[in-house]
């Protein structure tokens, strides 16, 4: 058997670790609302507590992280019906493992990350296939937009669990940026409220990651396209909005899904660039 890697990463990159904790132990159900055998096999080959660090940030927390992974998986599927040959961009891609869920076989996918997240990407998911590239960059290097090239197919971006980890001026900033040179393609991305920074910041140091503290909170999604002229909202979903197969859950976890939900506590966001 091979040895498991340690991993050393920075404080906001050291966070790729809570949606793939999330990702094993709903696989592992019988009843989970996700399967995903590649995170599973990723959990097999590093030096880390998965049940440890589930526990610490509790069942909900887990629920809404697998959540949140469904939402995205939706709206990969759905661009894939309009655009079959289209290009996926992740930002902050850590481990996820969209690609292997997803794929429909035709797309182009690039996944950006920082150095020492590609770098135990790469030992962990290597490239898998020749339509899929690696970006070593920071998301406000916007040079990626030179890597990825012409977007007449198509082109998606995903941001899940990055954004709430910068302030407001920095993902404006961002956005302001990319929307002009890439109208046309559409991003998706999740939001927390102010609450949910207090409440997700004591899980998330509760799981020993204690110098990462998510930053930017909002519930008027409304106003994200206010910030410039090429921003078009399409849609904003809470995390558990049309999640089925909760039955599993008890009462107390099941309201908590729904005080989310109508307090706009945690939610999925789609702009479209115009």
């Amino acid at each position: 058997m091979s040895a498991k890697y340690d991993i050393q990463l920075g404080d906001v990159q050291e966070t790729l670790l809570l949606p793939l904790t999330a990702r094993v132990l709903e696989s592992k159900k019988e009843d989970g609302i996700l399967h995903d055998p590649k995170s599973v096999e990723i959990s097999q080959r590093i030096n880390f507590d998965f049940k440890k660090t589930g526990r610490d940030i509790s069942e909900i927390g887990v629920a809404g992280l697998v959540a949140r992974a469904l939402k995205f998986d939706h709206y990969i599927k759905d661009f894939q019906t309009k655009h079959p040959y289209g290009k996926i961009l992740t930002l902050g891609v850590g481990l996820d493992t969209y690609f292997y869920r997803c794929d429909n076989g035709t797309n182009i996918w690039y996944d950006l990350d920082l150095p020492d997240s590609i770098e135990l990407r790469e030992k962990l998911l290597p490239v898998p296939s020749e339509r899929v590239y690696y970006i070593r960059k920071s998301l406000f290097d916007t040079t990626w937009i030179d890597d990825i090239g012409s977007i007449e197919v198509g082109l998606l971006i995903l941001a899940p669990g990055v954004f709430p980890y910068f302030e407001e001026d920095e993902i404006k900033s961002l956005l302001n940026q990319i929307a002009p040179r890439l109208r046309g393609a559409e991003i998706v991305f999740d939001v927390i409220s102010q609450l949910g920074i207090l409440l997700v910041n004591t899980k998330i140091h509760e799981a020993g990651m204690k110098n990462a503290n998510l930053k930017w909170g909002i519930i008027e999604v409304g106003d994200i396209e206010r910030w410039n002229d090429n921003l078009e909202l399409v849609e904003a979903q809470p995390f558990f909005k049309d999640i089925s197969d909760l039955k599993r859950y008890d009462l107390i976890n099941k309201v908590v899904m729904k005080i989310n939900d109508f307090l706009s506590i945690s939610q999925v966001v789609k702009l479209k660039f115009i």
